[in-house]
C-alpha cells in the first residue's frame, strides 16, 4: 500500500491520539509545520508517526525522506489542522506587537460586547493597557470566554471619555457612534479590525494568569515570558493560518521570540500539562487518596456536576494537587487516560454505579502541608491567578464544595512561595518564577476600578444534605401550624413543579390559599422574608414588559421594576432561594406584559460552570453595575389566577410553559393544627435546581423507566389530536422530567403521592387546561379521555347520565383528572361549551 493510500485511512482523532502519545519526539518542520494546541510538528513526521501508532503501517524512512510535502500537508488540512509554511524572509522583528487577553469576569465580558462599532470594523478598549503603542502598531485581542480572537492595528491612541459618577458609567463618541461601558475609564484607544475569528474546536488559550497583556515582538519583549509566548504565537497561528497578512506577522513574531529562547531547546514540543486540585476530605488516605481519582458519572437523581465531569478531562502527565485534612498534602501525576469503572470498594459513600477513574503516581508528599491559613493570607493573589478557571477556593479563601477543580501554574507558584520544598523536574519545569510573574502582571485587571463584588461572579456552593422526601413532610407540618392546610401530596406536587421548571400558575376561586401556598412554602424553608419572597400585583393596564421589568426614561436612564430587582438579588446570592408571586396575573393579558419573560425562560442552558442561565433580559452599562441580568436558577416565579369575567384567558403559549395548578377543592371543616413547628433549616438553592433542561439530559436508564408512562401519554395525545388539542415536545419533556424526579427522589413514599398520583397531577396541570370548545370533536375528546383514564370502553355518542353512572373518580387511578373531566362533560351537556377553567 502506498503512502497516499495509507494516509486516506487516517482520521483527525488518529492524529490527535498520536500527538498526545508521541508529540514530544516529533520536531517542528523546516519548510512546513502543523499546529496543534500551541505546538509545531513536521507534517511528514507527524503523519508517519500516526500511521505507525494507529494503523500499524510503518513508512520506510528513505521513502519518507524522498516524498513531497504536499500530500501530507493537504491531508492534515483536510482533517482541519492548521499548517503554515515557514517564510524565507521575515518581517521587522523590531516592530512592537502586543497581545491583549480579555478576562473572564462577566462585567469585563459585557464591556467587550459594547465596544465594537456597529459594523465590527473598529474595537475600543481602555487605553491604560495600550499606552506604549503607537498608531499603526499590530494588536491581537483574545477573548477565550467568548471564543473570539481579533487582529488589527491601532488607529487612534487617545479618545477622551466622560465619567458619570451616579451610574458609574464611562461614555465617549468616536466616528459618529456613542459607546457606554461600566466603570471609570478616562481614555480609550481604537483598533482597526482586520480580522475577527472564532477559534477552532478544542482550542484553548494559554492565559496570562493575573496579567492581561504581553509583547510578542519589539523592544518590549520579556525574555522571561518568551518561552510561553512562543506557544501563544502558535495558538494564534492556528486561528489565522489562512490569513496571509496575519500569519506572516505571527511568523515574524515567532522568530523574534526564538532569539530570546535560544536554539538549545525546543520548548514548544513539550506540551504544558494541566494542573488539577482535588478536594478529598474524609476520603483521603495515603494509600487510596494518592492512587487514583474517581467520580461518579451521575448522582442518584441523574444529575452530574462539573467537578465530577472534570475527571474525564484529565490526561496523562497532568499534575494533581491533593487537598485534605485542612491543607495541601501531596502532588501526584496522572498515569492513565480516564476510564469508566464501578465505584472502588474502598470508597465508602452513598454513590453507587459507574464513574470515571484516573490512576495516579505520587510525586511529592508534604511533611508540612500548605494550611488553610496560608491559603487565606494569599487570597487576593490566588483569586487573580485563578480568575479564568473554575478554581477550588471561594471568596473567603476556603475550599469550595466539590471534588476536582482547575488550577494554574501561576496559582501553584503563589501557593508554594515561602514554602521550602524540593520539587521534581516535571513540576519545576513549568512553575513560573516570581520574577516572571512580576513581568506578566505589571498592570491590574481591566475592571479594577470596580468594587470586588462587581468584578467576581458568585457561584453556588451550598448543598442541601436532607432528601426532599424527609423535609417535605416538615414543610407541610409548618404550614399547618401557621393555619394553612394543604395535603402532603399538594405540597410535594408544588415542590416538583418548581423543580421541573421555575414557573407555575395557581388557579382557583378567591380565598383558596393560592398566594399563601407560595408564601408559607417559602417561610417553611427559611426564605419567607420580603427580600426573598416578593409579591407583585398585576394591574389591568399593563400592556408590555415595562411595568414588570423596567424601561428607559426620557433622559435615557433605565428605571428598574421589582422583577428585575429580585433577579439581580438572586444572581448576587446564588445559594439562596427567591420567590416572586405575580398576584392576579391575568388581570392583564399575560401574552402582552409577560411575553419577554416567557421567551427568555426557553433560552435556559448550562454555562461552563454548570450553572443554569438564560440570555440576558437586560444588559446595559447603567443597570446592575453593568452586569447582565438573566433568569437565575434560584428564582421561582408563581402566578395566581382567578378565572372570571374580569380576567383574561390563557393562550397555549402560556399553558405549555407552566404547570397550571388548580386549587378549587374546599373542605370547610375545622382542623386542629400542630403547635410549635419551626421552619426547616439547611435548604439551599440546589434543592429546587432543575437537573433536566431538555430530553438529552435524560439517560437511557431514565428513558427505560419512562416507557410505560410515555406510552400512556401517547395514547392521551392520540385522543386529543383529532380536535387539534394535542401537545408537543415541550409538554412531553416536562412531564418526563416531573415523573423522573418523582421516582429518583422516592416521593411515592409520601402519603397520597404514588406514581399514578404524580401522573394524575401532570394531566391536570399540563394536558387538561388545553381543552375548551363547543364542537363535537371536543365532546369526543372528553369521552375518549374518560374511557382511557377510567379504563372503561365508552361510546362516542354516550349520554352524560350514562357516563356518570359508569365512571366514578374514586374507582380510578387518576381521580383528580376524572373528576375534572366529568365536570367539563357536564358543562358541555348543560351549555354546549366547555373549558377547564371555571
Amino acid at each position: 500500500m502506498s503512502i497516499e493510500q495509507a494516509i486516506e485511512q487516517l482520521t483527525r482523532t488518529d492524529v490527535i491520539r498520536t500527538i498526545d502519545a508521541n508529540g514530544p519526539r516529533i520536531p517542528p518542520g523546516e519548510r512546513f509545520s502543523c499546529l496543534y494546541q500551541g505546538r509545531r510538528f513536521d507534517p511528514k513526521q507527524l503523519v508517519a508517526e500516526a500511521l505507525a501508532y494507529t494503523k500499524q503501517h510503518r513508512v520506510d524512512p528513505e521513502a519518507l525522506e524522498q516524498a513531497l510535502y504536499e500530500p501530507f500537508v493537504e491531508a492534515l488540512k483536510e482533517r482541519e489542522f492548521a499548517v503554515v509554511s515557514n517564510p524565507r524572509q521575515i518581517g521587522d522583528t523590531d516592530l512592537t506587537v502586543m497581545v491583549y487577553e480579555v478576562k473572564k469576569p462577566p462585567l469585563v465580558q459585557e464591556n467587550f460586547k459594547r465596544l465594537f462599532s456597529a459594523n465590527q470594523n473598529r474595537f475600543y478598549w481602555n487605553r491604560d493597557k495600550f499606552a506604549k503603542l503607537k498608531r499603526g502598531a499590530p494588536v491581537f485581542v483574545v477573548n477565550n470566554s467568548a471564543a473570539r480572537v481579533l487582529f488589527g492595528y491601532v488607529q487612534d491612541t487617545l479618545i477622551r471619555a466622560e465619567y458619570d459618577e451616579e451610574s458609574h458609567v464611562s461614555r465617549f463618541t468616536h466616528q459618529g457612534e456613542t459607546f457606554e461601558v461600566s466603570g471609570e475609564y478616562p481614555e480609550f484607544v481604537c483598533i482597526e479590525v482586520r480580522s475577527l475569528q472564532h477559534p477552532p474546536s478544542g482550542w484553548q488559550w494559554k492565559t496570562f494568569g493575573s496579567g492581561e497583556h504581553s509583547y510578542i515582538s519589539g523592544s518590549e519583549v520579556s525574555a522571561n515570558a518568551a518561552r510561553n509566548n512562543l506557544e501563544r504565537v502558535n495558538l494564534l497561528l492556528e486561528v489565522f493560518s489562512r490569513e496571509e497578512e496575519v500569519a506572516l506577522q505571527l511568523q515574524t513574531c515567532y522568530q523574534a521570540l526564538r532569539s530570546h529562547v535560544g536554539d538549545q531547546e525546543e520548548p514548544e514540543q513539550q506540551h504544558e500539562p494541566r494542573v488539577w486540585y482535588v478536594m478529598q476530605g474524609k476520603t483521603f488516605t495515603l494509600q487510596q487518596g494518592l492512587a487514583y481519582l474517581w467520580a461518579p458519572l451521575e448522582g442518584k437523581d441523574g444529575r452530574s456536576f462539573k467537578h465530577w465531569k472534570a475527571v474525564g478531562d484529565v490526561r496523562p502527565g497532568d499534575i494533581v494537587i491533593h487537598h485534605a485534612a485542612g491543607g495541601v498534602q501531596a502532588f501526584s501525576r496522572a498515569e492513565s487516560m480516564p476510564f469508566v469503572t464501578p465505584q472502588p470498594d474502598d470508597v465508602d459513600n452513598e454513590w453507587r454505579g459507574d464513574g470515571n477513574r484516573v490512576d495516579l503516581k505520587v510525586l511529592v508528599q508534604l511533611k508540612h502541608p500548605v494550611t488553610l491559613d496560608t491559603i487565606r493570607q494569599k487570597k487576593a493573589q490566588l483569586q487573580k491567578a485563578l480568575a479564568d478557571v473554575r478554581g477550588p477556593y471561594n471568596r473567603d479563601g476556603t475550599g469550595n464544595f466539590g471534588y476536582l477543580f482547575e488550577f494554574t501554574w501561576e496559582a501553584l507558584a503563589i501557593l508554594l512561595n515561602g514554602h521550602s520544598l524540593a520539587l521534581p523536574e516535571e513540576i519545576q519545569r513549568w512553575l513560573p518564577s516570581l520574577d516572571e510573574l512580576a513581568d506578566d502582571t505589571e498592570t491590574p485587571l481591566a475592571d479594577d476600578t470596580l468594587p470586588e463584588e462587581a468584578q467576581e461572579r458568585r457561584l453556588p456552593v451550598g448543598v442541601t444534605q436532607t432528601p426532599a422526601k424527609e423535609w417535605l413532610p416538615r414543610v407541610k407540618a409548618y404550614m399547618a401550624s401557621q393555619g394553612f392546610h394543604y395535603s402532603l401530596a399538594e405540597v410535594a406536587n408544588f415542590y416538583l413543579c418548581m423543580r421541573t421548571k421555575p414557573l407555575a400558575m395557581l388557579a382557583g376561586i378567591s380565598g383558596t390559599g393560592k398566594t399563601q401556598l407560595v408564601r408559607q412554602f417559602a417561610k417553611a424553608i427559611g426564605y419567607g422574608d420580603s427580600d426573598h419572597c416578593v409579591l407583585i400585583a398585576v394591574r389591568p393596564d399593563w400592556a408590555d414588559s415595562s411595568d414588570l421589568i423596567g424601561y428607559a426614561n426620557i433622559q435615557g436612564k433605565f428605571e428598574t421594576k421589582p422583577l428585575l430587582d429580585v433577579m439581580a438579588r438572586a444572581i448576587e446570592h446564588p445559594d439562596e432561594l427567591y420567590f416572586v408571586i405575580l398576584d392576579e396575573m391575568n388581570l392583564a393579558r399575560v401574552e402582552h406584559y409577560f411575553s419577554e419573560f416567557l421567551s427568555f425562560i426557553e433560552t435556559r442552558g448550562r454555562d461552563n460552570d454548570d450553572v443554569i442561565v438564560t440570555e440576558p433580559l437586560i444588559s446595559r452599562a447603567d443597570v446592575n453595575g453593568g452586569r447582565p441580568i438573566y433568569l437565575p436558577q434560584n428564582l421561582m416565579v408563581v402566578g395566581t389566577v382567578n378565572m372570571d369575567e374580569t380576567t383574561h384567558a390563557f393562550s397555549r403559549k402560556v399553558l405549555d410553559r407552566a404547570n397550571a395548578i388548580e386549587m378549587n377543592d374546599i373542605d370547610l371543616a375545622w382542623v386542629n393544627p400542630p403547635r410549635d413547628v419551626g421552619p426547616v433549616s439547611g435548604i439551599h438553592a440546589d434543592a429546587l435546581r432543575s437537573p433536566f433542561l431538555n430530553s438529552n439530559d435524560l439517560t437511557e436508564g431514565h428513558k427505560q423507566a419512562l416507557e410505560a408512562p410515555m406510552a400512556f401519554l401517547m395514547e392521551v395525545n392520540a385522543i386529543l389530536e383529532p380536535a387539534g388539542l394535542h401537545f408537543g415536545y415541550r409538554v412531553r419533556d416536562e412531564v418526563a422530567f416531573y415523573l423522573t424526579l418523582h421516582r429518583e427522589e422516592s416521593l411515592e413514599s409520601l402519603e397520597g403521592f404514588s406514581a399514578d398520583a404524580a401522573m394524575d397531577f401532570q394531566l391536570m396541570q399540563k394536558v387538561l387546561p388545553r381543552i375548551q370548545g363547543s364542537s363535537l370533536s371536543v365532546l369526543k375528546v372528553l369521552i375518549g379521555l374518560l374511557g382511557l383514564l377510567a379504563n372503561k370502553p365508552l361510546e362516542d355518542d354516550a349520554e352524560y347520565s350514562d357516563i356518570k353512572k359508569e365512571v366514578s373518580p374514586e374507582q380510578t387511578c387518576y381521580p383528580r383528572s376524572v373528576k375534572k373531566l366529568l365536570f367539563m362533560l357536564q358543562r358541555f351537556h348543560d351549555d354546549g361549551f366547555t373549558s377547564f377553567w371555571l
